[in-house]
């Protein structure tokens, strides 16, 4: 009975590992996808209990948002996905777009890459 158990956790536990090595490889591949567009600007956030949040924003010249995704969840199945609602607008109204956002790890990700990008 042990045996099966500590087997079945064995594999459990490799199959999260699988699957966190091809969530890393979306990442990567969303990063230099979003290099060829501008500057990229990366912001996470971690919740303990909570899910957290990854987004990416590549910027143009002009300081436009070319692009974004976002990944955010509690599972190695989440996925980037379009970040429709900042896409096209300016850096400098993100904070305006900030204020609207209650407190939550979506904002605390924005705000690192926002960071990130002013740097």
């Amino acid at each position: 009975m042990t045996v099966k158990l500590v087997g079945i956790l064995a594999a459990v536990w490799i199959l999260q590992g699988l699957l966190t090595y091809f969530q890393i490889k979306n990442l990567r591949e969303k990063l230099r996808e979003l290099k060829k567009k501008g500057r990229v600007g990366l912001g996470n956030s971690k919740g303990r209990l909570s899910p957290g949040c990854i987004v990416l924003i590549a910027v143009d010249g002009e300081g436009k948002i070319a692009e974004a995704y976002k990944m955010s969840g509690m599972s190695v199945f989440a996925r980037f996905r379009e970040f429709k609602d900042i896409k096209g607008l300016y850096l400098k109204e993100l904070p305006i777009y900030l204020a609207t956002l209650e407190m939550s790890s979506e904002r605390k990700a924005i705000e690192s890459a926002l960071k990130m990008l002013e740097a």
